[in-house]
């Protein structure tokens, strides 16, 4: 199999609850969004609805309808989701490994609740770990939440074993406490490229700082990283989508 064979791209993307900057909620606007860029796996953040399991109707089957409507060629995607807003959409196929709260038991715990989706996804012939992530917006629930996804249930656990990426809204830049606590679990993709941490994903519309990573295992080699500015992407979301092409070494 050649390298090309072995790449697939990644989005990690906060949807803003579909709201746009023009403070319009639009499914079609985040789906040509998705389908612009033809990422091969999609984490969200912030979509709404997914209270329950299975949701019937509601925001994420709106999403998915709308980016069916797009697709060609017979091409689909396989959803997992989780009760906060954390979807995962897959070209491969794809399980639900768990879904659960970012909080320790009986501690503190934060004002917005927080979730993590972490699935297994199976690609040429190997089993990729993606756990999607959506971290607080104090430094005490941040610093609380980083212990947990770093811990035994999630990142530490025997399970989550490379190649693993994880990819969602960090709410913290590059320089701080908690982006160094997760690279030492795994390392962040855009240190890896000549451009570093000069490219920038919130707000939308004059983007000023770097909420959004993806970190990845080792065995995982970054090929390409893009952040789209358009006229499409200042407006469907106060972030921008955050695109990677990985290679699995």
């Amino acid at each position: 199999m050649s390298d090309e064979d072995r790449s697939f791209t990644i989005m990690t993307y906060n949807v803003h609850r579909l709201i746009g900057n023009d403070r319009h909620s639009s499914a079609p606007r985040i789906a040509e969004v998705i389908h612009t860029y033809q990422p091969d796996i999609v984490c969200l953040q912030e979509l709404p609805g997914a209270r329950v399991r299975p949701e019937v109707g509601g925001a994420c089957q709106n999403l998915v309808h709308e980016l069916a409507l797009l697709e060609t060629g017979g091409r689909h995607f396989f959803l997992e989701r989780e009760r906060w807003g954390k979807v995962v959409l897959s070209r491969f196929p794809m399980r639900l490994v768990q879904a659960g709260g970012l909080h320790p038991q009986n501690r503190y715990r934060t004002v917005v609740p927080r979730g993590v989706l972490w699935v297994e996804i199976d690609l040429f012939g190997q089993k990729l770990q993606v756990v999607n992530v959506h971290l607080g917006l104090t430094p005490q629930e941040r610093n609380s939440q980083v212990k947990v996804l770093t811990g035994p249930e999630w990142l530490s656990h025997p399970d989550c074993r490379p190649p693993v990426a994880l990819c969602g809204d960090f709410n913290t830049l590059p320089s701080s406490t908690i982006h160094k606590q997760l690279k030492n679990a795994l390392m962040d993709e855009q240190e890896k490229l000549k451009f570093g941490h000069n490219h920038f994903t919130f707000p939308s519309k004059l983007p000023m700082v770097r909420f959004d990573h993806v970190f990845v295992s080792p065995d995982l080699v970054v090929e390409e990283e893009l952040i789209p500015r358009s006229k499409l992407t200042g407006a469907a979301s106060d972030h921008l989508p955050l695109v990677v092409r990985l290679r699995l070494a």
